[in-house]
C-alpha cells in the first residue's frame, strides 16, 4: 500500500493551507493511499544545535519526537506539504522540523548514504501576494530538504491572494480542485 506523510505547516489550524492540503488528500484516501499528518506546531522538538555531532554518524545527538520522525519520513512513499508564506519563508515550526534534518544533510552528502529508496514529494503554498519571488524562498527551502531525504519535489503549486482568516481559500474553488490534480501528479509521476 502506498503511504504518505503530510506535513500540515501552519501554525493556525482549520486555515487556508489545511483546506488546500485536504483537498490534495481526499484525492489520495479515493485511490486507496495511506496518509498520515504531522503538525510541526503541536510538536516536542528543538532546534538544531549546530553542533556537528551527526557529521561522522548521519545520526542526531538530541533525543526527542525527531527519533520517531526520522524513521517515518524514510518509510513513507511521499511527502506531501502545505504551508503558508510568513516573510517570504516558513513557518518557524515547520522549519525547526527542517533544520533537524541536518542530520541527513550530513548522511547524504558527507558519508554518501541518502534514504533509500528515491521516492517523490509535493508543495502546495498559500500566500497573500500575487508574485512569484515571494513563493520562490519557500520553496527552494522545501525541494533543498526533501532532497536531503532523497527525494524530488516535482510538483509545486502557489495559492496567491489568500491571507487572512477572511480571506478564505474556499472563496477560490479553483485553487481547491488544483490541489486535487496536484495530488494526481503525484500518483501518475511516482
Amino acid at each position: 500500500m502506498t503511504e504518505v506523510l503530510a506535513v500540515a505547516a501552519s501554525a493556525r489550524r482549520g486555515g487556508n493551507s489545511d483546506a488546500v492540503l485536504e483537498s490534495a488528500l481526499d484525492v489520495l484516501r479515493e485511490r486507496g493511499v495511506k496518509v498520515e499528518t504531522i503538525i510541526p506546531r503541536d510538536l516536542a522538538i528543538s532546534p538544531c544545535l549546530s553542533c556537528n555531532g551527526c557529521w561522522d554518524t548521519g545520526v542526531c545527538v538530541q533525543r526527542d519526537a525527531m527519533q520517531e520522525l526520522y524513521v517515518r519520513f524514510c518509510e513513507v512513499d511521499h511527502v506531501v506539504v502545505a504551508s503558508p508564506i510568513y516573510f517570504t519563508s516558513l513557518p518557524g515550526h515547520f522549519k525547526v522540523l527542517i533544520d533537524r534534518f541536518q542530520c541527513f544533510w550530513a548522511r547524504t552528502y558527507r558519508l554518501g548514504r541518502p534514504p533509500q529508496p528515491r521516492r517523490t514529494g509535493m508543495f502546495l503554498c498559500v500566500g497573500a501576494m500575487d508574485r512569484e519571488r515571494y513563493y520562490g524562498c519557500a520553496r527552494t527551502i522545501v525541494k533543498a530538504w526533501m532532497s536531503t531525504l532523497n527525494m524530488g519535489c516535482p510538483v509545486t503549486r502557489f495559492y496567491p491572494g489568500v491571507d487572512a482568516k477572511d480571506d478564505l481559500v474556499c472563496n477560490h474553488p479553483e485553487y481547491l480542485e488544483d490541489a486535487r490534480r496536484a495530488a494526481l501528479e503525484l500518483l501518475e509521476g511516482a
